[in-house]
């Protein structure tokens, strides 16, 4: 098949140590995370560890301390890893690979702001620290690496300020959220969100929704799975996306907020059509009612306004452009993770989807996501 370019809609940067000594505003300094996150190798072998230390809170949780095995993980990230991960390497990867833009999204800054007791100017410092990094970090790639300011959702005020900062002074395609409820902050679909939603609407970014696994504030995770830390993790990303979905959809903010633009990252795509259709059918039955406050069903303000981004070789692809369309699902690899040591075949992986029209895979791969991010590329 002719050969399109890909636009990678979530990849993790590797946050260094002393990110906090540099970038986190003087008056913090006393609150300010530890955060060790990279790849070493012991007796065992090469692997990843993620370790996020808020006052007495350590993250994730169950896995502190704990570094992660998998296949290839060397292979694919020795030499990166060994320079820590510098924009460079992201680069040579995009080289090797024939990747055109990579989205960047946080990795140990995905659990610094979820430890319950934080507050919430201390919070937000913390995300305008990461966001100011970030921006130094993406600086140096002529554009193909493109920056998600994360924002805390403790003071949506302030949110809101710091997504006009990282979109009109720092120059980010994106912001993004944890959409896991942390004591004290509203409801996506509160009210007081209102402005929040309506700033980024206004900025023409899309909200990337990226749980994290073990967080401190996943609390309904830990008492449907006590001790069973593999199914938290999971559910995580998938229940929380779910979660989320069904905020902004019968939260009535996309109803409020037509022009938001919502991408839910790190899930898989096959829950989407599913899900749809159980939020219009299970409330009234036989898919026929629009629910209450609403204009229209979830299936249209999803193809409206929201999108799925999912592994190149995740077979829900296909069930998901059967049952909902094409131009709503995009593709990442999740580089530098170890779930994303496939990024070398992305291109090759979509290739091989059964049953997708070579159309449909150039949207996959490209269109979609332009339009996503709005991104000036030929």
């Amino acid at each position: 098949m002719e050969k399109y370019g890909l636009i990678d809609t979530d990849s993790h940067v590797i946050e260094p140590d002393d990110l906090w000594d540099k970038y986190l505003e003087r008056k913090y300094r006393d609150d300010a995370p530890i955060t060790r996150v990279g790849y070493k190798t012991d007796e065992r072998g090469f692997g990843f560890y993620n370790d996020v230390t808020i006052g007495d809170v350590k993250m994730p949780l169950g896995f502190h301390g704990h570094l992660s095995l998998a296949d290839n993980l060397g292979e694919r990230y020795h030499e990166y890893a060994a320079a820590g991960f510098p924009a460079s390497s992201y680069i040579d990867a995009m080289e090797q690979t024939g990747i055109d833009y990579m989205v960047l999204y946080p990795t140990a800054c995905l659990y610094t702001n979820q430890a319950p007791a934080t507050k919430a100017d201390v919070a937000a410092a913390y995300r305008r620290a990461y966001n100011s990094w970030l921006h130094d970090f993406c600086s140096g790639s002529g554009g193909r690496l493109i920056g998600a300011g994360a924002l805390d959702l403790r003071d949506p005020e302030e949110a809101a300020r710091e997504a006009i900062r990282s979109v009109k002074e720092l120059g980010f395609k994106a912001v993004t959220i944890n959409p896991t409820p942390v004591n004290g902050a509203p409801a996506l679909y509160a009210p007081e969100m209102d402005r929040l939603w309506a700033t980024i609407a206004d900025l023409d970014v899309p909200v990337g929704v990226h749980c994290g696994a073990l967080n401190a504030s996943d609390k309904f995770l830990y008492d449907y799975f006590p001790n069973l830390m593999y199914a938290q993790g999971i559910s995580a990303f998938a229940i929380g996306n779910m979660a989320a979905c069904a905020s902004f959809i019968i939260g009535g903010v996309l109803e409020r907020h037509p022009k938001l633009r919502v991408a839910h990252l790190e899930a898989g795509s096959g829950w989407v059509a599913f899900w749809l259709y159980r939020l219009q059918a299970a409330g009234q039955g036989a898919n026929k009612a629009l629910i209450p406050g609403l204009k229209m069903t979830p299936l249209d303000y999803w193809r409206r306004q929201c999108y799925i981004s999912t592994e190149p070789s995740d077979p829900g692809i296909k069930a998901v452009i059967d049952s909902i369309g094409e131009d709503n699902i995009v593709v990442a690899t999740d580089f530098s993770h170890p779930e994303g040591r496939d990024y070398i075949c992305a291109h090759e992986d979509i290739d091989k989807l059964s049953g997708v029209s070579d159309a449909s895979k150039r949207k996959v791969k490209w269109t979609n996501a332009l339009k996503l991010y709005h991104l000036d590329a030929a």
